[in-house]
């Protein structure tokens, strides 16, 4: 799977600018974040990509093929954030429907409903009328249509938002079974970048229209310039004389310390070793793709 994007603009009739000069290329990656503040252009991309709307500027190709081209030969699903499902059909009609719109025969179409119903666990509510299902549910429904016809590439906008943790951890099951059973590429649009940092192979940064990052988690913790936060609590002031980090700070009987690399790590420890005697405590920490995310935006902003 391949997407090229080159120098994608997005401007709206009211003058508002969405998209600005947006390029990238995503060869054989199986999980891509697009994350990014509210109003960043996350969703405007992912209407670009998927076909729904056309950009004001620029090229994009999925597979050397135009979105809408790419759309016909059923080489993508859509799961949008929101969407007008038809509530009065109960969950097994609704996919069936949207199978046979996607050209399924109807022996095929019934045999992939089966499979998603018991794949998303849905078999409880298959005659459910899907107005009387929860916020949850419905989410579940949203996310299996995007598997219909076995797609190459899926679009995922926020799929976990509304779940139980325990459903969250069952649904990334699913995809990630799915992106290595098929293999095939997701491009999933989150705020939760922690929940997905163990799966995903780049994320693209969006601010004000703007790609402000593209490369992996670790790239992107490599931004906040320090691999682990080790938080110590002193009783006694005197191991502050010799502690061998250069980046931290102190508040009181506190140190917060920042520590670069591995070797820097192993000196810490020596030392807390050699200080246990006036240390009550100590907690040691790795950094958040939220953190470094926030500090990209940060420069963003000031830049």
């Amino acid at each position: 799977m391949e997407i090229v994007t080159r120098n994608l603009w997005k401007i709206y009739g009211n003058g508002i600018i969405a998209l600005q000069g947006i390029s990238f290329e995503l060869r054989n990656e199986k999980l891509v974040i697009l994350a990014g503040p509210n109003g960043a252009g996350k969703t405007t991309l992912i209407r670009i990509l998927d076909g729904e709307i056309s950009p004001s500027r620029g090229y994009v190709s999925i597979n050397n093929m135009s979105p809408d081209e790419a759309r016909l030969k059923g080489l993508f699903g859509v799961m949008p954030q929101e969407a007008q499902l038809h509530e009065y059909l109960s969950v097994k009609e609704y996919l069936y429907y949207l199978a046979l719109i996607k050209g399924l025969p109807r022996n095929d179409a019934r045999r992939e409903v089966s499979k998603l119903i018991e794949d998303f666990m849905l078999h409880e509510y298959t005659n459910e009328r899907i107005e009387h299902l929860s916020g949850g549910y419905k989410k579940r429904v949203l996310l299996a249509q995007a598997f219909i016809g076995a797609p190459q590439l899926l679009f995922l906008d926020e799929p976990t938002v509304g779940l139980d943790p325990e459903m969250r951890v069952k649904m990334w099951n699913i995809i990630m079974k799915y992106l290595d059973e098929y293999n095939a590429m997701a491009i999933l649009v989150t705020h939760y970048l922690d929940e997905v940092k163990d799966y995903a192979n780049r994320v693209l940064l969006l601010h004000r229209g703007k790609l402000l990052f593209n490369g992996s988690p670790r790239d992107l913790l490599n931004k906040l310039g320090y691999r682990y936060r080790v938080k110590i609590k002193l009783t006694s002031d005197k191991a502050l004389e010799n502690l061998p980090i250069c980046k931290y700070i102190t508040r009181e009987y506190e140190i917060e310390a920042f520590v670069n690399d591995d070797s820097e790590f192993i000196t810490l420890v020596k030392f807390i070793e050699a200080y246990k005697d006036y240390i009550a405590e100590f907690v040691i920490e790795r950094p958040s793709l939220e953190e470094s995310y926030l500090k990209v935006i940060r420069f963003g902003e000031s830049s």
